[in-house]
């Protein structure tokens, strides 16, 4: 029974129709690509960057036209993609589909790309005398950084990239409203203003009086020094406003400084003359001259006050001291009864004022 079945299923195949090697004329019956489509996948960081994946009933290979100017498609196979950098605008995609039989068919598909406007934008600026450094950041600020610095009108702005660092030097000090335009690489932008003051130089005369100078005094060892309205304006001094210092119980060699903007130049003057207020006479008071950041370079000469609840003027001596530029001097410090624990009271605050470099 077994032998009988092969013959029979012998007999059947050589029945059959046979197809030669070179016979493809079965690809005639085989239809073009047809239901192309073109799927974007958009980036979300303004960079521009756009995903497409082809899709089509019978197609064998893709070539995409990207639409913005790029002469050369890019060939694609079934179930791959292709990425492309755009800038803001809208594209006319196209897609010529290739099927297995060589017919093919084509799709032209609008692409739309937006860019969002820059988030979380940080202005971060640092000033040193006249001159302002600036940096700014910023979500999708993919475009970078416009920068006025509104010293004067119609200012053509400045461009930098995330990050980057870009100096200003100001011709005088004042306040000054600083704008940043954030941009997306589009159309949308970000604005962001900043006031910046930009100090003048700190230079003797030190008086107190230049609402472009800062008089910010350190403290250190628990004193506490303010810039204040003048309380008792008498005297040799009717200015408006004065330095405070007040020494606590904290420590007895509490005191404190301020940095000029350059060392101090001692070539023709030797002398400090300060204008001091003093609740009791006979305050020890210390005026001591630093190099900046290394106080091992430094000169001091102490004075007494010697009215109680009166202006007066003490001469700080430092020509036995000094003879030349060559320490580099530049921190001036006080020192209240130094030594001597202080109790924050009046008998141990001073009001100075009119710190003057002279003969």
């Amino acid at each position: 029974m077994k032998r009988l079945s092969y013959i029979l299923l012998a007999f059947a195949l050589s029945s059959c129709t046979k197809l030669t090697d070179d016979d493809l004329s079965f690809l005639n019956s085989i239809q073009a690509p047809s239901d192309e489509s073109l799927l974007f996948k958009i980036a979300d960081d303004n960079s521009g960057q756009v995903t497409i994946t082809p899709n089509s009933a019978g197609g064998t290979s893709y070539d995409i036209y990207f639409g913005d100017g790029t002469t050369a498609p890019v060939t694609v196979l079934p179930g791959k993609n292709t990425t492309h950098v755009y800038k803001e605008g809208t594209y006319p995609v196209k897609v010529v589909t290739t099927g297995l039989s060589g017919l093919k068919s084509d799709t032209t598909a609008q692409l739309t790309v937006t860019f969002r406007a820059p988030e979380n934008v940080t202005v971060t600026t640092t000033g040193n005398a006249h001159e302002l450094t600036l940096s700014a950041t910023g979500l999708y600020a993919t475009g970078g950084f416009k920068v006025s610095f509104g010293e004067v009108p119609n200012e053509e702005p400045v461009l930098i990239a995330a990050g980057a660092n870009i100096k200003h030097t100001y011709a005088k000090g004042g306040v000054y409203t600083v704008k940043v335009e954030a941009l997306s690489g589009g159309k949308a932008t970000t604005v962001v203003t900043k006031d910046v003051t930009i100090y003048d130089p700190l230079t003797l005369p030190m008086t107190f009086e230049l609402p472009t100078v800062n008089y910010a005094w350190g403290d250190f060892g628990g004193s506490a020094t303010s810039v204040i309205a003048n309380p008792v304006r008498s005297g040799i001094n009717t200015s408006a406003t004065v330095g405070k210092i007040v020494k606590t119980k904290a420590e007895v060699w509490a005191g404190n400084f301020i940095v000029m903007t350059d060392p101090i130049d001692f070539t023709q003057h030797k002398k400090f003359r300060v204008k001091v207020y003093s609740w009791r006479a006979g305050m020890r008071v210390l005026l001591q001259l630093e190099r900046n950041g290394d106080n091992t370079f430094q000169e001091n000469v102490e004075m007494v006050t010697t009215v109680a609840n009166a202006w007066e003027e003490l001469t700080f001596d430092f020509s036995g001291k000094i003879k030349d530029n060559s320490k580099r001097l530049q921190n001036i410090l006080f020192f209240l009864d130094n030594g001597v624990t202080g109790d924050g009271s009046n008998n141990f605050t001073l009001l100075f004022d009119d710190i003057t470099l002279t003969n």
